[in-house]
């Protein structure tokens, strides 16, 4: 029964998740977007609490579902927009976009029939203590170089932000 139970839970948020992203994507208000996929990142962080990854589910709570939301709705909101058609057009590409996810499910697929599924797992009792040995010792280099490229990124919005002559 518990089984039976655990699943059903996990599918009933997948079936969440995939909604809220589908849509984000087919949504044409910005505003709307950017709830629905706060929607989406509150089900993949209950989707984290449920798998016992614990401190992946609050950052996921903390980070995405409130820091990197609010910043996504407080920056549509506060931009200049003049009355006009919808902010988020469809381009009439739907064919394209059809051919890629069905490419992308045939894919996803092949590597989950490919790949072996192993006997057992590590489940730590500390994933905190775990996934901070594990970044500040064994992947720092990894880390350090994700850190580097996300303030490029930074920068690079900022530059193009700007415009051309208050950079």
């Amino acid at each position: 029964m518990n089984e039976l139970l655990s699943t059903l839970v996990f599918y009933a948020v997948a079936v969440v998740i995939l909604a809220t992203a589908l849509g984000v994507v087919m949504s044409q208000n910005l505003v709307h977007s950017a709830l629905l996929m706060t929607a989406c990142f509150i089900g993949v962080g209950v989707l984290f609490i449920w798998l016992n990854a614990d401190f992946l589910g609050a950052m996921e709570f903390m980070l995405y579902s409130g820091g990197v939301a609010i910043l996504v709705v407080m920056g549509v909101m506060l931009t200049k927009r003049e009355a006009g058609p919808p902010g988020n057009p469809f381009n009439g590409r739907k064919l394209t976009a059809l051919g890629m996810v069905i490419l992308f499910m045939l894919v996803m697929c092949t590597v989950v029939v490919s790949t072996p599924i192993p006997t057992g797992g590590f489940v730590s009792p500390d994933t905190v203590s775990d996934l901070a040995d594990m970044m500040l010792n064994r992947y720092i280099l990894p880390f350090e170089i994700a850190a580097t490229l996300l303030l490029a990124a930074l920068l690079g919005a900022i530059i193009l932000a700007k415009g051309d002559g208050e950079a």
